[in-house]
């Protein structure tokens, strides 16, 4: 099977050097803009033909596959013409800047009959899918509470809003975990609490379960974060991902909570807890490109398809609105 790579930069980087790790998969063109990162990429994949545009791929019937990881403005023309095309595609988050764009290249997927997979990596970590396991086996009681905390101390992006590019990670996880939409959702920026914490937006969702679910982001925190806490009247689970061995943790009790940022205090100590064993430690990431080629040779439906990007637009959508009007509830459109 081969790939073209369009897009040689941070991440574009890792996913070649994975795609280049899978027996029977050839990395056949790598395309980037800028001159230096092409000789990057001669360097690492002698082998693969280089371009500066993405047009040359449209035309090869040898190409069976595109996988694009350019800024987050670039995704929709690249994968409507990619798929145009006849290639399968996997898509950098988010799919699209609108849930009707999202819809578009669906359909368009569907025509062609090819796969749309798109890059909710998390859904492909053994942590969650062991919590997903929990929540299934009802190992863990009924599910009431959903709160994460998700920052970079980094700057902000300009090819994205922050609900694209931070957030959308945990509502890919709440969409994957509940298997539901929320009803509404509320987004705000909180105000500063401390050094760098300008910026900090906080989202809520209510869903008809009776699921709630808080998300605070930030690219500029002060710190790097990658936390969430899932709690039933009785029980919290917490998966920590920026923990090296013991990402998951089993707590007797739900965390105390905090009205005002949260409803649950994401500070408490983070060593209590019963550590829940991983049954693997497969990179998250080599999980994803495993499903995406199992997809196209089988036709299996990946969790992270076009309609789950669909879902994610709308409520990326709504909260896009909801910040506009200072945190006001706002209802997410339907995806059918």
């Amino acid at each position: 099977m081969r790939i073209g790579i369009i897009g040689f930069g941070y991440w574009g980087k890792i996913l070649s050097r994975c795609f280049s790790e899978v027996a029977g998969l050839d990395i056949s063109f790598i395309v980037d803009i800028a001159p230096l990162r092409r000789e990057e990429a001669r360097r690492r994949f002698p082998s693969a033909l280089l371009a500066s545009m993405p047009a040359e791929l449209w035309s090869m019937d040898t190409l069976d596959a595109v996988a694009i990881a350019t800024p987050a403005n670039t995704h929709y023309g690249l994968a409507k013409a990619a798929l145009e095309a006849g290639k399968h595609v996997w898509i950098e988050k988010p799919v699209a800047e609108t849930a009707e764009q999202a819809r578009t290249l669906v359909m368009l997927a569907q025509r062609q009959r090819r796969v749309l997979f798109i890059d909710h990596t998390f859904l492909y970590s053994d942590s969650i899918r062991l919590i997903k396991q929990m929540l299934v086996r009802k190992d863990f009681e009924e599910m009431r509470c959903y709160e994460s905390v998700r920052t970079n101390n980094g700057q902000c992006r300009e090819d994205a809003s922050i609900f694209h590019d931070l957030a959308i990670h945990d509502l890919a996880i709440l969409d994957f975990l509940i298997g539901e939409s929320p009803l509404a959702v509320s987004a705000k920026e909180l105000p500063a609490r401390g050094a760098g914490a300008a910026g900090d937006q906080r989202i809520m969702l209510a869903y008809a379960s009776g699921v709630r679910a808080g998300i605070r982001v930030n690219w500029c925190a002060s710190t790097k974060a990658r936390r969430i806490v899932i709690s039933s009247n009785r029980q919290a689970v917490e998966f920590d991902d920026l923990e090296l061995h013991h990402k998951v943790r089993l707590h007797a009790s739900p965390f105390a909570a905090t009205p005002e940022y949260g409803l649950h205090d994401l500070d408490a100590d983070r060593r209590n807890g019963r550590v829940l064993p991983l049954h693997s430690q497969k990179e998250t990431l080599a999980n994803a490109v495993e499903c995406f080629l199992r997809c196209i040779r089988t036709g299996e439906r990946p969790v992270s398809d076009g309609w789950q990007g669909v879902r994610l637009a709308a409520i990326v959508d709504a909260c896009v609105s909801s910040a506009e009007a200072d945190g006001k509830w706002t209802k997410a459109a339907s995806v059918m």
